[in-house]
């Protein structure tokens, strides 16, 4: 393989989501240009969520299925080796490039990975959205071991919003979540082109008045007096008032949930997201939920009072209710699909 096409499948496989844009990954190339070795960064994710790595896991998930279609775009067939060496677990994948260069194949999704983004702002409702939906489920059904649950029921969406409030509260509630927060967050555009990574202050979301207040909410001692006030039942408020109305909402479950079961998650989760952006849709990945509930199963959630972990165990009841989840099934990834009038994704 020729350098300047490893570089282009490269320059492919580092736009891949992570949480709060922490990119926790490396590649490595051999010397011919026929293999790629990816290895996680645990320390680029040191959030609450990311217990036992598997934010970062979905990350490389999308990673890969990005060097996945960016190779059968340019013409070549990929194998993946997942964890191949027992002595390095932060090594995650070594991907081959398997024989001579081919003529290209049309892949759809190929330029969505430089438009995909996430947007965050409310979207329009269902009324004013034109979609393909067999086409986004699809998307999902190419990946095995993974199933997605679709809703476009009003109704429903609704009563999903109101489960889904209580992740946005809990930012604001723990230290632990909102110090990796705002460590992450880049205030303006030069802090945001020498960081490399992190969110901008532009893509949250905020209306003009909450970006006057956001600077102080970094403080946390601030936060706590703000919550004697509400602070955090507000911004709970304010993600169900966006997200009720949307047209679509889906959710990712794996039935394997180990470091393989993840990782093929996040390959769905990159295919439905750049499906939806192929269509001219807005996407916003919906992690911390579900993230949060597989913590709650294998470990504990001492960071939040007991009356919040029997929320949390709540709302996961609730979301199997209204998905038709089924029992075998881990909830892994949500996400709001639909078209917003505003300008402000994330890559």
């Amino acid at each position: 393989m020729e350098k300047t096409t490893i570089e282009k499948i490269l320059d492919a496989a580092i736009r891949a989501p992570s949480g709060d844009n922490s990119q926790p990954w490396r590649f490595d190339v051999t010397d011919d240009c026929s293999s790629i070795l990816l290895y996680n960064l645990p320390e680029k994710d040191d959030s609450y969520y990311n217990y036992q790595q598997v934010a970062s896991y979905i990350a490389h998930g999308a990673v890969i299925e990005n060097i996945s279609l960016a190779a059968r775009h340019l013409g070549f067939s990929i194998n993946v080796e997942l964890f191949p060496n027992s002595s390095n677990i932060h090594q995650v994948a070594v991907i081959n490039f398997r024989g001579e260069e081919n003529f290209p194949v049309l892949e759809p999704l190929y330029e969505s990975i430089f438009k995909r983004s996430t947007n965050r702002f409310r979207y329009q409702s269902a009324k004013s959205t034109i979609y393909d939906l067999k086409l986004l489920v699809e998307s999902v059904n190419a990946i095995p071991g993974v199933v997605s649950h679709f809703v476009t029921e009003p109704n429903i969406i609704n009563k999903l919003a109101k489960a889904f409030m209580i992740n946005d509260s809990l930012v604001f509630e723990s230290q632990a979540i909102h110090g990796f927060l705002f460590r992450q967050i880049r205030w303006n555009r030069e802090q945001s082109i020498n960081s490399g990574d992190g969110m901008a202050l532009d893509v949250l979301g905020l209306s003009w008045p909450e970006k006057l207040l956001f600077p102080m909410l970094r403080f946390w001692q601030f936060v706590k007096l703000a919550n004697y006030f509400g602070l955090s039942r507000v911004v709970g408020l304010k993600c169900w008032y966006n997200f009720r109305n949307v047209p679509i909402v889906g959710m990712l479950c794996v039935e394997r949930t180990d470091r393989v079961g993840f990782i093929q998650a996040g390959r769905a989760m990159q295919r439905v997201w750049l499906e939806a952006t192929r269509q001219g849709l807005d996407f916003q990945p919906l992690v911390g939920l579900p993230l949060l509930f597989y913590r709650g199963k294998v470990a504990d959630l001492s960071a939040f009072p007991e009356k919040r972990q029997k929320q949390l165990f709540q709302a996961e009841a609730r979301l199997r209710e209204l998905l038709n989840v089924g029992a075998s099934e881990e909830l892994v990834i949500g996400f709001r699909i639909g078209k917003t009038l505003r300008a402000g994704g994330q890559p």
